[in-house]
């Protein structure tokens, strides 16, 4: 029991870090070069951890669209950061 409350805990420190650096961003008072990447990081482990959640209690296509998507995002910000 004391797993579920740590995993809620992190996912709701990760809301809330995503939710403040999107506000950041679009306020301009922190730089969109800055503030994109630590939301979406935030974002993709955020659906990370609720991919494993949806494997837990086995549902295979919850699971697997959660951890593409998550998948997805961490491949746009690599891209965004490094690349382009």
């Amino acid at each position: 029991m004391k797993g579920v409350s740590i995993l809620k805990f992190i996912k709701i420190i990760l809301s809330v870090v995503t939710i403040i650096f999107a506000g950041l961003g679009l306020l301009r008072i922190l730089s969109f070069d800055i503030s994109n990447p630590v939301m979406l990081i935030s974002l993709a482990t955020l659906l990370l951890l609720r991919s494993v959640e949806y494997k837990n209690s086995r549902d295979n296509n919850g699971f697997i669209l959660t951890f593409m998507t998550a998948l997805f995002v961490y491949i746009v910000v690599i891209y965004n950061v490094f690349i382009g």
